[in-house]
């Protein structure tokens, strides 16, 4: 009888729509593999808007190494396409290199015809995550969080001059050893410790020939290398441990009917908190599906903790 109970609960599409969920969001975490080189994948975002600087600044814009964890930020007027276009091709592509892939959101600044063709110009791949679920991109967001607390810290009391703190707090960051990898991220991008304004006192460089100086960075970059990704793979499965623990992960079949989160702008209290039905027509991977409207036949990716079967 609590069976069937439960069975007929669940069947009310009012119900499903309409009453929250009191337990940990669904869907086990699916970790990005870590690249096996230093400038192979790269994630992007835009923070802001944030105070005003004397300069003009309202946003600025955070670039990760994935791999090395190196960051390049900069301060930023707008959150346009063309910012976006120019800081990538003078501030990163132009300076560091081209890298395989890179990582954003789906704003209108990252999918405009624009960056879309910068990104083929230099034969990159761009990989777009999941709609509201900014966790696909979760190392560009956690770098975000690291630096903004710091940079309201050595902002003035009216935040007037943050743009200014911007390249110190960076530097700090990358000066920084990091916790996945073993190693600071100037380490693994550059090959070489950085040296500090006060470090006066450090020994001067052995001299070396051309040859021997290639042969022992390349001896140096295969041991960092190889040790860094493992600590970075351990890193992950560690953190996959914990956000799975107690986690339910429900599968869905391909034409199972499902309702999905109700993101519209104009919900209040007494919006319904999903929406549908809709069909299930593909399985991305274990926790993204493609879902399409029963009624219009338009089709949306969205991750499992904003699907509910009914």
């Amino acid at each position: 009888m609590y069976k069937d109970i439960v069975q007929h609960i669940s069947s009310c599409i009012n119900c499903r729509k309409n009453k929250p969920s009191r337990r940990k969001p669904d869907g086990h975490l699916q970790s990005i593999e870590p690249p096996r080189g230093v400038w192979e994948c790269l994630a992007m975002d835009y923070v802001g808007p944030v105070p005003e600087s004397k300069s003009g600044n309202k946003y600025f814009l955070v670039l990760i190494d994935l791999f090395s964890k190196f960051v390049v930020t900069k301060p930023v007027p707008d959150n346009t396409s063309t910012t976006a276009a120019r800081f990538l091709l003078y501030d990163v592509f132009m300076i560091y290199g081209v890298p395989l892939e890179i990582i954003t959101d789906n704003g209108r600044h990252f999918t405009s015809a624009l960056y879309e063709s910068l990104i083929k110009l230099v034969g990159c791949c761009h990989v777009k995550i999941t709609p509201y679920n900014p966790q696909a991109n979760g190392q560009c967001e956690r770098r975000n969080a690291t630096l903004v607390p710091n940079l309201i810290a050595l902002s003035n009391h009216s935040r007037s001059n943050w743009d200014e703190k911007l390249l110190p707090t960076t530097y700090n960051y990358n000066t920084t050893r990091h916790d996945s990898t073993g190693y600071t991220p100037f380490e693994l991008m550059f090959a070489r410790s950085p040296r500090f304004m006060f470090d006066f006192i450090s020994p001067p460089s052995v001299p070396l020939t051309t040859d021997t100086y290639r042969k022992t960075m390349q001896q140096f970059m295969e041991h960092t290398l190889l040790a860094a990704r493992n600590s970075n793979l351990r890193h992950q499965l560690k953190a996959k441990q914990r956000y799975d623990s107690n986690r339910p992960n429900p599968q869905y079949y391909i034409g199972q009917n499902v309702i999905i989160r109700n993101r519209s702008l104009a919900m209040n209290k007494f919006s319904s908190k999903f929406i549908g039905p809709y069909t299930n027509v593909k399985q991305v991977n274990n926790k993204t599906y493609v879902v399409q409207n029963t009624k219009n036949n338009q089709q949306t990716p969205i991750t499992v903790q904003d699907l509910r079967s009914i």
